[in-house]
């Protein structure tokens, strides 16, 4: 008899809390807590232009609202490239925003999604570094899909693959095509997270 009605007792709680459970009103705008932080960092770029390898690298930051974010971002050319039937190098580079989504960003590895969308420039500058001698402006839209390392609660480090569109390229050596490419994208954010 004691343990039936401790059975019946147990039911009863349960069926309590699951009752109160429904009973909670369901909203648009509430619930989950809304958490405001934000990070910053240099990242790198591998890649090809014109069909040579480049390196490139930038930083950017941005403001994060729980898992998603958005701030801005600058990159340039690293390595030395020939300007295409000329003694230049060629110079390339862009900035503009930069906005994304970390899935699941509690697990210690986890993806994260994220876009650039930038206005640059290629231009012919001289061997030693000198003044850009020319220029042609652009537009880069450059989508990423990573995989994100939480090292601590105030750094990351993330690396993945993009690809590189680039538009509005009105130069007589070059096209699109030549500054479209796959690459490979790595990170170190600082922040808190």
């Amino acid at each position: 008899m004691k343990k039936l009605l401790l059975i019946l007792f147990g039911i009863s709680l349960l069926s309590g809390l699951k009752a109160q459970e429904e009973t909670e009103i369901q909203t648009l705008f509430g619930g989950e807590q809304i958490v405001i932080s934000g990070f910053g960092g240099p990242f790198m770029n591998f890649s090809t232009l014109d069909g040579k390898y480049a390196h490139l690298m930038g930083g950017g930051g941005g403001i994060l609202i729980n898992d998603f974010f958005f701030g801005g971002y600058g990159i340039g050319l690293t390595n030395s490239i020939g300007f295409q039937d000329t003694d230049y190098e060629l110079g390339f580079g862009h900035g503009g925003f930069w906005l994304g989504y970390n899935l699941l960003s509690r697990k210690l590895i986890h993806p994260c999604i994220h876009v650039q969308l930038g206005w640059g420039k290629i231009s012919q500058r001289f061997p030693s570094g000198g003044p850009v001698s020319k220029g042609d402006n652009i537009f880069v839209v450059i989508p990423t899909i990573e995989l994100e390392t939480n090292i601590t609660k105030y750094f990351k480090i993330s690396a993945g693959g993009n690809y590189r569109f680039v538009a509005f390229v009105d130069d007589e050596n070059y096209s699109e095509s030549d500054f479209m490419s796959p690459g490979v994208f790595l990170a170190f954010k600082f922040g808190w997270f």
